[in-house]
């Protein structure tokens, strides 16, 4: 009877920390959109005045101070989207030995000489379903973590192994549906986290660092994707003798095959083509986004055509239907979505291209995402970034 209490009081404990952990990350995520916003607008003026500018001016260096500036804000924006699962998010088959194999070089050289990395694989490939960029994301932040548990030098280690459930937890772990696991660990031998400070490592902003040394999004940022990527998370750490954060994900069959990600998603065959030939339908209700946007695709010879609302889109549209060889749009929108607008121009014109811009991850988008002549820019996007996209989005179709 004893046991049976506990239990229940260990999982009453956990659902009243995923749900404060869940509000906060709706404030973050609503936060960090509208700062999308504002960035993406910062961001693509801020080129356009360096393409304008003397290499040697003054004013130039400043400029790419500013830029420098909105790139790591766009991080936190980032990092904030992530924690609160509202990133957008664009799963793959993944071989988490692989992706481990792949990180070995960086991680050896974010970590400082005074401390040694070990690395232990699964025997057999081990895949699951995530983003590759954002598990990527969440090994490095973990190794950090771990890197500045051991001040004074010591030992990291990760490992991936094949996990079943249900099998043998520590107290603080989640329990795990019956079923096949990819487990990823990442250890640290340093002094463990204090009591007070466990109920606390997932919430945004919050860091033991100094001022100036961490921004208290990592672990934050880990703990959405691995929830949105429908895995779990759990802690073990004792007072003076390390700690360890436990990763389970859903296994996907070891016969399937992997996706392998390209280095660059947006490969450019060596197809030319004249923008001057080309018209882009902009549909944004964020004035600053569609005015910045506009004037990057202007200034490459597009022709553009801009919407403030889907309304105003289908009624340019219904003009210039046969005119239009892109739907350049936002996700989230007042009156109707992208992914809605886009089915019903696609359903008048099939062979029109689309490109959503957003920092936000619908369940709308990833099903659009399905149909190859669909694509998807991140919010705060750069001008370079943008007009790359438009260019081989329209090489592809060439």
């Amino acid at each position: 009877m004893a046991e049976d209490v506990s239990e229940r009081q260990r999982l009453e404990d956990q659902l009243r920390q995923a749900q404060k952990v869940e509000a906060v990350g709706q404030l973050a995520g609503g936060i960090a959109h509208n700062f999308n916003n504002l960035l993406t607008a910062i961001l693509g003026y801020t080129e356009l005045l360096l393409a304008r500018s003397d290499p040697n001016s003054a004013d130039r260096a400043d400029l790419e101070e500013i830029r420098n500036a909105g790139e790591k804000a766009a991080a936190l924006t980032g990092q904030l989207l992530a924690f609160s699962r509202k990133q957008a998010q664009m799963p793959e088959d993944v071989d988490v030995n692989s992706t481990v194999t792949g990180l070995q070089g960086m991680l050896r050289r974010v970590v400082r000489e005074d401390i040694s990395l070990t690395f232990d694989l699964a025997p057999t490939p081990a895949l699951i379903s995530i983003d590759p960029n954002e598990l990527e994301q969440v090994i490095l932040n973990l190794a950090l973590n771990a890197r500045d548990a051991l001040p004074t030098g010591g030992h990291i280690r990760l490992e991936v192994a094949h996990a079943d459930s249900p099998e043998a937890l520590n107290p603080n772990s989640p329990v795990l549906p019956p079923g096949e696991y990819v487990r990823l660990s990442v250890s640290d031998d340093g002094d463990g986290i204090a009591p007070s400070v466990r109920p606390h490592l997932f919430e945004p902003f919050f860091t033991t660092k100094p001022a100036g040394k961490g921004t208290g999004l990592g672990l934050a940022s880990v703990y959405g994707i691995v929830q949105r990527s429908n895995g779990f998370i759990s802690v073990d750490t004792e007072l003076g003798r390390g700690t360890t954060f436990t990763l389970h994900f859903p296994a996907l069959p070891r016969s399937r095959p992997v996706q392998v990600t390209p280095a660059d998603r947006w490969p450019s065959p060596p197809v030319e083509h004249t923008q001057e030939e080309r018209t882009i339908l902009l549909v944004e209700d964020e004035d600053s986004v569609r005015s910045v946007a506009s004037a990057l695709l202007r200034q490459q010879g597009y022709h553009v055509l801009d919407a403030s609302t889907p309304r105003a889109a289908l009624a340019i549209f219904e003009q210039h239907a046969r005119e239009i060889d892109l739907l350049l749009t936002d996700v989230v929108m007042p009156e109707m979505s992208g992914p809605a607008l886009a089915q019903r121009f696609v359903g008048m014109r099939p062979e029109l291209q689309v490109l959503f811009i957003s920092g936000y991850a619908t369940p709308a988008l990833a099903r659009e995402m399905e149909n190859p002549k669909m694509k998807f820019l991140s919010k705060p996007f750069q001008g370079s970034a943008l007009v790359a996209a438009v260019r081989d989005i329209f090489n592809q179709a060439a």
